[in-house]
């Protein structure tokens, strides 16, 4: 990584562009900050929907470690069942859906076509999940080969 001012940038990425975008246009670099930072997952602590989802993928990646710990990746279709059928998992439906009744057959089947949805891999990001009982601080972060290794995405064809 090339060091440039306070500021290190990685080799072969170009922000004059944007910097030039932003000049031309009068946005101030607060503003900028302010509009990104709004539009990423970080950003939307407020959005109960979005949250639940993330809480999902959460038990859903847990429940993956703990099958590959005991050296038993299952299906996701069987990952989704064991997510679903789980305490922590109820006790949170419960808590999203104002102590609403969960049917866990019906859970397990839409979390499995959730995880399974091509438009939710960008947020199998290791920035958004721990391993479970770690705190921040424990370099606790899942890696994000670990994370494409136990969500089995499916090979780019070439």
């Amino acid at each position: 990584m090339a060091k440039k001012g306070r500021y290190y940038t990685p080799k072969g990425i170009n922000y004059h562009p944007l910097i030039d975008y932003l000049r031309g246009r009068n946005i101030l670099p607060e503003e900028a900050i302010d509009i990104i930072h709004s539009s990423t997952p970080e950003g939307q602590e407020a959005n109960r929907k979005f949250n639940w989802k993330m809480m999902r993928f959460t038990l859903y990646l847990w429940q993956r470690v703990e099958e590959e710990k005991s050296k038993n990746l299952n299906s996701k279709t069987e990952s989704a069942m064991l997510t679903a059928s789980k305490k922590n998992y109820r006790d949170l439906y419960a808590g999203y859906h104002d102590g609403k009744r969960m049917d866990v057959k019906k859970e397990a089947k839409n979390l499995f076509k959730l995880v399974t949805d091509p438009r939710q891999k960008p947020y199998f990001k290791s920035r958004y999940f721990m391993y479970e009982g770690k705190k921040l601080g424990q370099k606790a972060h899942i890696p994000q080969e670990h994370i494409d290794h136990l969500m089995q995405w499916p090979k780019k064809s070439s």
